[in-house]
């Protein structure tokens, strides 16, 4: 292993202006990417399981046998 001294990293003024400047333009783009924010619907009906479950992300299964055979 080669050992070295340890480098000096000065921090400038510029350094901390760009750095305002991209925190800022990415803060801009991850709202833009934001979905709009979920609204209950207001008639106070019930919502649909199936919409529930697609919102979570649940997928059920279809229930299926486990052979083929015939039971005899």
């Amino acid at each position: 292993m080669i050992r070295r001294s340890p480098t000096r990293i000065d921090l400038r003024l510029d350094d901390l202006q760009e750095y305002e400047a991209m925190r800022k333009a990415l803060e801009a783009k991850k709202e833009s990417e934001r979905p709009p924010t979920f609204n209950p619907p207001s008639w106070g009906g019930k919502v649909p399981q199936s919409e529930i479950q697609e919102r979570i992300g649940y997928m059920p299964q279809q229930n299926q046998p486990t052979h083929s055979r015939p039971n005899i």
